[in-house]
């Protein structure tokens, strides 16, 4: 079951891994940062995904497969670093307060 800020968390991801590839860097980096709304995206899905009971083990791997199939032209390199720096950040927002949530 899709959560409801999936598509949005797919389209930033495209976006930002298609932007990534354009990029032709002298010296790889180990982590690449986001961007805010890709960010808060991630920390929303891990807040839902948290909230409905799932394991942090089912939620990676639910993220893993949203992001799988986006822009599969993309090298497995750049589309792995950016994979690594979503799902940290995940992890984290799964584990961290739910203060990046918005106030009802």
């Amino acid at each position: 079951m899709p959560h409801r800020s999936s598509q949005r968390l797919v389209q930033l991801f495209e976006r930002e891994l298609r932007d990534f590839e354009q990029v032709e860097d002298a010296k790889p980096t180990p982590q690449r940062r986001v961007s805010r709304d890709l960010d808060q995206q991630v920390v929303e899905f891990a807040a839902q995904v948290r909230t409905s009971g799932s394991t942090p083990e089912q939620m990676l791997v639910e993220l893993k497969k949203l992001l799988s199939t986006v822009a599969p032209e993309v090298s497995s390199s750049k589309r792995s670093v950016l994979v690594a720096t979503v799902t940290g950040r995940a992890i984290d927002a799964f584990f961290g307060p739910a203060k990046s949530q918005k106030k009802e």
